[in-house]
């Protein structure tokens, strides 16, 4: 952020540090001001914080203020180590004080208080301790007596995480909303600029102090750990991919978010599943009660779960995570009309767009999809046939169950359904029809939903975690969309969106639905195109899990989120072979 001021009375250039992790960082409890020392690993995070900072950066720091906390105070000890720098104990730098939830998870605060805090934590004042906006003054108070006593110096102030995120929003310019979309790891560091001026005190010329995180560096980090490199598979390529998309070699996912998009489909109308098309709604209600497979293992690993009706026929009594955004009661019968309008399609995008920006803003480091819909299957599979050019043959599978004389009538609806289209398309003299008029006429309203979700992640550092067939279908299709909007514009990148989507894709597991192979393929193909010597574009995508599944609902998914965590906690917590004193292999 650029800001014009006159008269700048004095400035400082900042180098905030954040502590390495604690047991309470690990076990996910807040700290506030509990005086929590850093774990061996925490240290060990710090000293390789101190190696990619470089010996000429914390050379230039002229001065040290730090929280007197221990976990801040050893930080500052060990990235400064004996260099001859003051160092000044700054009690304004401690961390939020979370009062009577201090040292507690937040799934054991008081009922509210935690989403609260995610929602708008802005407006939370903890009982018993204080809110953003008294951390924010105090944290200005030594902000200016800094900036007054060192005039054109570096500073580093070694502080916590909410201190952090609260300098940098403002420096940003964010709005509260964005206040959790910040990414700071433990042990990370960022420049910023401080002035006095007449204004007041003036925040900005923000970057990380890190260099940049590459695939080459990401691996090397790996390979530094006390294993052999390769030695745990697709795990260590999980960890590479999220510390690329995180920008950080201490990765963390933890906060995971899992969106299920219902809607209803006309194409059920030609008996191409083995349940009623009621179904949906009832599911729907299901999972919005808590008693459907999702939910239990949403429960089981500690996921944030929203149901967002986006187009079941039917009305849906309110529950508090079933999130009405109903564009419609369910989508035409494809085989002899448009699935929807273009008002439909663009909707259904926006809704999907706005659930993942969402969570986003909620802090989660994934964000996965799941869907509910009867007929689903066969919207699916007409879009992957329309896609790649594939009989239906090859992407049509059993869904809910249909087999036989069933399957044979499901592909051969889909075949027929496709030939009127392309009939009708060309004549009206359209021969290639693009991604976006292909959704609109054989997809689903979840579809889209899941496409719109997954285009809106392409700017933030977050997973994407796809479920099944389904999923993929829509992960496919913004990708294209993302794809053909660049060529249009003649914007096509080292940085592509559609690029950007497939790095911070994570295939949960292998569908036993016919057509999920199909979809894995044409996903790797256009990576393939887009990868641009990337070397993570290089690898194809590959599912976690292969464990016979289809029941849709983002189950895979769920499934796949322990291996993220693991992944990523093998990376930021295991020791190195310096660390440990453990021999490498020979040359």
């Amino acid at each position: 952020m650029t800001h014009t001021r006159t008269e700048v009375a004095a400035s400082v250039r900042l180098l905030l540090v954040r502590h390495g992790e604690t047991p309470h960082n690990a076990a996910g409890r807040c700290q506030g001001q509990l005086d929590v020392p850093m774990q061996d690993i925490g240290e060990q995070q710090v000293l390789r914080l101190a190696a990619r900072l470089t010996t000429s950066v914390l050379d230039a720091v002229d001065a040290v203020y730090t929280s007197p906390m221990l976990r801040a105070w050893r930080t500052a000890q060990l990235l400064m180590g004996d260099r001859d720098c003051p160092c000044v104990d700054a009690p304004q730098l401690m961390e939020l004080h979370y009062g009577s939830v201090q040292g507690l998870a937040d799934a054991s605060w008081p009922t509210g208080l935690s989403a609260d805090w995610r929602s708008d934590p802005w407006r939370v004042a903890f009982p018993n301790g204080e809110s953003l906006s008294l951390l924010q003054s105090r944290v200005h108070r030594v902000l200016r007596q800094v900036t007054q006593a060192h005039a054109g110096q570096t500073v580093m102030l070694s502080t916590h995480g909410l201190v952090l995120r609260v300098l940098l929003q403002e420096a940003l310019g964010l709005t509260g909303a964005d206040f959790w979309r910040l990414r700071i790891p433990n042990a990370s560091a960022w420049w910023m600029s401080c002035s006095i001026c007449a204004e007041g005190l003036v925040l900005g010329d923000v970057q990380r102090a890190e260099p940049r995180v590459t695939v080459p560096a990401a691996q090397a980090a790996m390979a530094d750990k006390t294993m052999p490199l390769g030695a745990m598979g697709e795990v260590e390529r999980v960890a590479v991919q999220a510390a690329v998309v995180q920008q950080t070699v201490e990765p963390v996912i933890d906060r995971v978010g899992l969106c299920i998009f219902a809607a209803d489909h006309g194409i059920t109308a030609e008996g191409v599943s083995a349940y009623p098309a009621a179904v949906t709604a009832e599911m729907t209600r299901n999972f919005a009660r808590g008693g459907a497979a999702i939910n239990v293992l949403a429960r089981a690993h500690d996921l944030t779960l929203d149901v967002v009706d986006v187009g079941v026929n039917g009305s849906l009594e309110a529950w508090p995570n079933l999130v009405a955004a109903k564009v419609a009661p369910g989508t035409d019968n494809f085989r002899r009309a448009p699935a929807m309008s273009p008002a439909m399609l663009d909707q259904a995008l926006a809704v999907g767009a706005e659930r993942a920006q969402r969570m986003v803003r909620c802090g989660m480091d994934a964000i996965a999809l799941g869907e509910m819909g009867i007929g689903n299957t066969t919207s699916a599979a007409a879009l992957l046939s329309a896609f790649t050019g594939l009989p239906a043959e090859r992407t049509v599978g059993a869904g809910t169950g249909v087999q036989g004389q069933g399957l044979q009538h499901k592909r051969g609806v889909v075949d027929d359904a496709l030939a009127w289209h392309r009939a009708a398309l060309a004549a009206s003299g359209v021969q290639t029809p693009d991604t976006r008029e292909w959704l609109r006429r054989v997809g689903g309203l979840e579809i889209a939903a899941m496409a719109g979700a997954a285009m809106a992640v392409v700017e933030h550092p977050v997973l994407l975690v796809a479920d099944g067939f389904i999923s993929t279908v829509a992960v496919l299709a913004a990708a294209r969309m993302l794809h053909e909007s660049a060529a249009q514009s003649s914007v096509l990148s080292e940085t592509s969106s559609a690029f950007a989507l497939l790095e911070r894709l994570v295939l949960s597991h292998r569908s036993s639905e016919t057509g999920h192979a199909e979809a894995i393929r044409a996903l790797n193909g256009m990576r393939s195109t887009l990868r641009q010597g990337e070397p993570l574009g290089e690898v194809p995508i590959r599912p976690l899990l292969d464990l016979g599944m289809r029941l849709g609902e983002g189950s895979g998914a769920a499934m796949a989120v322990p291996l993220l965590r693991s992944a990523t906690a093998l990376m930021r917590q295991m020791a190195t072979f310096s660390d440990a004193g453990v021999s490498t292999a020979h040359a």
